[in-house]
């Protein structure tokens, strides 16, 4: 994966720094205003204290004791917070400030500060009776070095915090590359044909776990349809090769001209083996369009009690005939949303199954009840079963166990029961009957009708 300009996870840390500079940025900017008008208001409120006292001093001694008061605070003292007291005409009478006689209102003036010079002030001018003018101001100098200290531990603080979002940018630029590169060379590793590659899964389970996870999962499934694709080849080849070289057989028999009734022969025996493979391709054509799912849109109820009742009677006969014994138990009013041609077909095919592996004599079960979990049809027998380890490659396609062999069929019946089953939401099963094969076909609840 590369790690340069291009790369995604660059992109999302760089995005992710540039929002956090921002953030610090506008953080800064407002604590700094903030803290400003706080001093600001401070110093508004000193001098509204102020020029407050001032006026009771007017109130109670007229301009002469405003007069006494500014007296009292010295003429050449530091100026903190300065007076002056300004006549009709514009004299200053009395008062520290040494300033120009100001309009009425707040203002900001420049005074002279006997220690430092030219400085800056926040003031107040009052106008009282007779034209006087009261100033009362304050001294910026301290607001001015809080400001100038906040800037600086502003600025110091925002070159720390840019260089840890910087550094923490890095680390996750780093860590979203180490995380997506497992990924990618897993699906590299799949594009070269290796599908035994998986992703390494963490323990954390976040989403990059979840997403290695989903991918695994795929190539699960991949792999598993790979290795089905690989066995019904080789199954459909092995199964063809035997018709078709009888029958290839036949019609060299019958180019061999041996008698009338001979070659007449030999075209039923050619014809039954062309039957035979025709028989294998609609067989599986009829397991992919099951498996396809389109036949679900046909789906209806069907009174499942009344199919196994009837199929029981058809296929008791056929027991009978096999030197077989079918029972047939079933349960009252179940019903399920499916196909009835196609349930019937399932079940057919697991008792014609039982009946193929059995030895005469053998007890063959077909039951149909309704549980907790759904309905249930059953098909067992006593025969000699299968082993557990066998039970699910024996619902594969064109897998023949070893047991069954010297038995007619393409070992296709159990995979069609289970695409069948698998079409109408259902789950198709085989388990030990004790002795004997128990094969279950369980009907969720959500699709009883």
């Amino acid at each position: 994966m590369k790690f340069g300009p291009g790369s995604a996870a660059n992109r999302i840390a760089l995005l992710g720094w540039l929002i956090y500079a921002a953030a610090t940025l506008l953080l800064g900017i407002a604590v700094y205003f903030a803290t400003h008008a706080a001093f600001s208001r401070q110093i508004d409120e000193r001098i509204e204290q102020a020029t407050s006292a001032l006026l009771i001093e007017y109130h109670d001694d007229g301009v002469g004791g405003v007069q006494s008061a500014l007296d009292q605070q010295g003429r050449n003292r530091p100026i903190g917070l300065g007076t002056a007291l300004f006549d009709a005409r514009g004299a200053r009478i009395a008062g520290n400030l040494a300033i120009p006689l100001t309009e009425p209102g707040w203002r900001n003036i420049v005074f002279h500060d006997p220690g430092e010079g030219r400085e800056q002030a926040r003031a107040q001018v009052t106008v009282l009776p007779g034209n006087y003018r009261l100033v009362v101001a304050a001294d910026l100098e301290s607001l001015e070095t809080i400001d100038h200290t906040i800037l600086a531990m502003f600025g110091v603080t925002v070159v720390v915090l840019l260089l840890l979002g910087l550094a923490g940018a890095l680390l996750l630029a780093r860590y979203l590359h180490r995380r997506l590169a497992g990924i990618e060379a897993t699906s590299s590793a799949i594009v070269r044909g290796d599908f035994t590659r998986r992703a390494g899964i963490g323990t954390a389970g976040d989403e990059f776990d979840r997403v290695a996870l989903s991918l695994n999962t795929m190539l699960d499934r991949i792999a598993g349809l790979i290795a089905n694709l690989r066995q019904v080849t080789a199954g459909l080849a092995h199964d063809l090769r035997t018709p078709l070289s009888h029958l290839r057989n036949h019609l060299e028999r019958m180019r061999g001209g041996q008698g009338q009734a001979a070659t007449g022969a030999s075209i039923d025996e050619a014809v039954a083996q062309a039957d035979n493979v025709l028989a294998l391709f609609d067989a599986i054509l009829r397991i992919s369009e099951v498996e396809e799912g389109s036949l679900r849109r046909a789906f209806s109820a069907v009174d499942l009690s009344t199919l196994v009742s009837e199929l029981g009677d058809t296929l008791v006969l056929l027991a009978e005939d096999e030197r077989h014994f079918l029972h047939v138990a079933v349960g009252d009013g179940i019903r399920v949303q499916g196909d009835r041609e196609l349930i019937a077909q399932a079940l057919t095919n697991l008792v014609e199954n039982a009946l193929r592996h059995t030895p005469e004599g053998s007890v063959i079960g077909l039951q149909v009840r309704c549980d907790e979990g759904g309905a249930l049809v059953t098909v067992s027998d006593n025969g000699p079963g299968i082993p557990e380890a066998d039970h699910e490659r024996a619902q594969q396609r064109f897998v023949r166990l070893e047991s069954a062999r010297s038995a007619p069929g393409h070992g296709l019946g159990l995979s069609m029961v289970r695409a069948i089953a698998q079409a109408h939401g259902a789950t198709f099963s085989l388990g030990d009957a004790g002795p004997g094969l128990r094969a279950e076909i369980r009907f969720p609840k959500r699709i009883i009708a």
